[in-house]
């Protein structure tokens, strides 16, 4: 069976500097539930356990040893993976294979993948500058005031919703949400083609 692997999800667009890296394991399977949910979370196997049918994409280890991504139907069309220039949308039941330094984005949140290599065992996800799981450095953090309840959940993020030059008319329709270009510069260099598979691959036993 492949090892899982320690990866860290860096926010693009985090709400405070103490949030920004969030250390995490991802395992084999794409069953294993290491999840970004529609409202920005990043939540773990014992965090998802009953919530099945909820909008999300799923961070997993493929049965080749890769680390992929795939999303599942309830999310929100838009979620996609960008490298140096290129970008692929997530489709349901379609892998994208993640390689370091690339970026997830979704509605309402971006991240950039830091890959670091086999992990011995499955971990609860933890911010870098915390010895805590993050579900109880976010608690925390909200509960002192230091971050706003709603930047939990990547709501209300400026730099995230489209710029109107024009006024809205009068009980137009909400703007969607826009997916913000990765705000790091990418390499011009030549790099791998982004790969997507039709299936996930079979698990070894």
């Amino acid at each position: 069976m492949p090892q899982p692997i320690a990866i860290c999800l860096e926010d693009c667009y985090s709400p405070h500097e103490s949030l920004r890296f969030l250390q995490c394991v991802a395992g084999s399977g794409p069953d294993f539930r290491l999840l970004l949910a529609q409202d920005g979370r990043v939540m773990w196997q014992e965090e998802a356990a009953g919530k099945e049918g909820a909008a999300w994409c799923r961070i997993f280890v493929t049965g080749d040893d890769r680390l992929g991504v795939i999303r599942d139907a309830p999310m929100p069309d838009g979620a996609r993976v960008s490298r140096a220039g290129r970008r692929v949308d997530l489709e349901p039941g379609k892998p994208v294979i993640l390689m370091d330094g690339d970026y997830v984005a979704h509605p309402g949140r971006c991240y950039r993948v830091h890959i670091h290599g086999a992990a011995a065992r499955a971990a609860e996800p933890t911010y870098l500058q915390s010895n805590e799981p993050a579900r109880h450095t976010l608690a925390r953090l909200a509960a002192a005031g230091i971050i706003a309840v709603t930047a939990l959940t990547g709501a209300g993020c400026p730099r995230e919703q489209p710029v109107n030059e024009q006024p809205e008319a009068r009980g137009a329709q909400p703007q969607p949400v826009v997916i913000p270009d990765p705000p790091v510069t990418e390499p011009d260099k030549k790099s791998e083609p982004i790969e997507m598979r039709v299936r996930p691959p079979d698990v070894a036993n």
